[in-house]
C-alpha cells in the first residue's frame, strides 16, 4: 500500500489503529454468537474454550494490546472482556450455579485463559505444541466447566455452591 492509498483509506495512523480495533472487536462478537448458538451450556463453555485456544492471532493480538497505552485499545478491550464474561457467567448461570458462584468460576475461567495466552506468547512447554495444546484444553474443560447432568455432575455443582457458602462464613472445609 502506497502512503497516499493508506492515507486515503485511513487518513492517520490512529484511524488505521482504531479501523483495526472495531474490526478485531467485530471478529472476537461474531465468533462469540457462533458458539452461543450452541444450546447445552456445557458444550458452549468447551466450545468457547476449544475456539479461544485455537485463535492465535487474537492471541498475539491481546497479549500485545493488553499493555498499550492507546486509550481506544483499552476501550476495545474492556468491550471484549465485559462480552465475555457475561457470556461466561450465563453460561455458568445455566448450569445450575448461583449469580456469585457463577461471576467467580466466570473470572477463574477467563483468567485462566489470558495466563494461558501469555505463556503461550512465552512459548511454555505444554501449551504450543498442537497435541499438548490440546491435552491443556481438555484439563480446562474437565476442571472449568462443572456438569449439571446426573448424580456426578450435580455433585459437582453443588461442591461449588458449597465451597462459596462456606468462603461467605468464613471456614474452609480442608481435606
Amino acid at each position: 500500500m502506497t502512503k497516499g492509498s493508506f492515507y486515503w483509506h485511513f487518513g492517520s495512523l490512529k484511524g488505521l489503529i482504531e479501523a483495526s480495533l472495531r474490526r478485531w472487536e467485530e471478529i472476537d462478537r461474531a465468533a462469540l454468537e457462533a458458539v452461543a448458538r450452541v444450546e447445552d451450556p456445557q458444550m458452549r463453555l468447551t466450545a468457547l474454550f476449544v475456539q479461544a485456544m485455537e485463535s492465535r492471532n487474537a492471541h498475539a493480538l491481546y497479549v500485545a494490546l493488553a499493555g498499550s497505552a492507546v486509550p481506544e485499545a483499552a476501550t476495545i478491550l474492556r468491550r471484549i472482556f465485559d462480552r465475555r464474561l457475561k457470556f461466561l457467567v450465563e453460561s455458568y448461570r445455566q448450569l445450575g450455579l448461583d449469580p456469585l458462584s457463577a461471576r467467580e468460576q466466570a473470572l477463574l475461567a477467563y483468567t485462566a485463559y489470558v495466563g494461558a495466552l501469555h505463556l503461550r506468547r512465552q512459548r511454555v512447554r505444554g501449551l504450543c505444541a498442537e497435541k499438548d495444546l490440546g491435552a491443556y484444553v481438555a484439563h480446562a474443560v474437565r476442571t472449568l466447566i462443572p456438569t449439571a447432568r446426573g448424580p456426578r455432575g450435580r455433585r459437582r455443582v453443588d461442591r461449588l455452591r458449597n465451597r462459596r457458602l462456606t468462603d461467605e462464613r468464613g471456614q474452609r472445609d480442608r481435606p
